[in-house]
């Protein structure tokens, strides 16, 4: 059943959704139906793609197409599929990268086809579904599936030129921690040091400005050499003179921060031994890093 004459449908069209059925009717595909009670979505969608219907029930997506994405927030994936009604000639398939898509069953369904299409890339700060769909480009997507749809969402990923890794439901804890680690939690990072410029008495601005050269540069060198070679700073050099200065400084000041500090100091160890540092070295970082917790732990009480 591999083809782009399926019919396509998209119950959400919030930005994953116009962004994917944007891509995907760029590349060809029949994007056919699609449901929103957004009346703003409504009016983009009929600009962007003006020969998709826009339905008045998410059924009538299902009515009419023969694979159907779910590109609503998580929390109301699975009750919202409740009432849907599939046969079992129709893929339906959710864009979420945390939930195993057997939450796409119901009493309903008497479809054979599940499946999960997740982007490992992000949309944020995006006000254009163009420039949106164009995110889609070049990563890598999750998926899970059987049968001719896995074959499709593998066809899907190489028409946007990218790539597919089969993530099965046991996987995807590990899986969606590392896309929140690579993106959530890099920008936790980076506000962090905006705090600590903040600190010095620096406004934003000035922090960004004196951080995203820094960030760039440090991302570019993991593109171009890895992640072992780009490694610097005081732990990697077993400058541990340097490593209590700073936590002294963050208890004082920004005690706040002291616990993301010292967490990311640790889960450094095992790098800074991959690099060489003596065992000497790996002691003495771990005892400081015991006494930081235990002085933290005794103020808190």
């Amino acid at each position: 059943m591999l083809s782009k004459d399926l019919n396509i449908g998209f119950i959400g069209i919030g930005k994953m959704g116009k962004a994917l059925a944007l891509a995907l009717a760029s590349h060809d595909y029949r994007v056919t139906a699609c449901y929103t009670r957004s009346h703003t979505s409504t009016a983009e969608f009929n600009y962007l793609l003006p020969r998709c219907v826009i339905t008045n029930t998410p059924q009538e997506v299902l009515d009419q197409t023969n694979l159907v994405f779910i590109t609503i927030p998580d929390d109301f994936i699975q009750s919202y599929v409740q009432d849907l009604v599939v046969n079992e000639n129709q893929a339906i398939v959710h864009c979420s990268g945390s939930l195993p898509r057997s939450i796409l069953s119901n009493v309903n369904h008497q479809a054979r086809f599940t499946g999960m299409f997740h982007p490992y890339q992000t949309l944020a700060g995006i006000d254009s579904s163009e420039a949106a769909a164009e995110r889609l480009s070049g990563i890598t997507f999750a998926i899970d599936a059987e049968g001719w749809l896995l074959d499709q969402l593998v066809d899907f990923g190489e028409s946007l030129d990218s790539r597919t890794i089969h993530v099965p439901s046991s996987d995807l804890g590990i899986y969606h921690s590392s896309a929140v680690l690579t993106c959530g939690f890099l920008v936790t990072l980076l506000h962090c040091a905006i705090s600590l410029w903040e600190e010095m008495g620096h406004n934003k601005d000035d922090a960004m400005k004196a951080i995203l050269p820094l960030a760039k540069s440090t991302l570019s060198n993991v593109e171009n050499s890895g992640v072992l070679p780009s490694m610097t700073g005081p732990i990697y050099r077993g400058d541990i003179v340097t490593i209590e200065k700073h936590i002294s400084s963050l208890v004082a000041r920004t005690p706040e921060i002291v616990d993301v500090y010292t967490s990311l100091f640790q889960a450094s160890l095992p790098i800074a031994q991959q690099l060489g540092a003596d065992s000497s070295t790996i002691s003495a970082f771990e005892t400081l890093i015991k006494d930081t917790f235990e002085r933290k732990s005794k103020c808190a009480g």
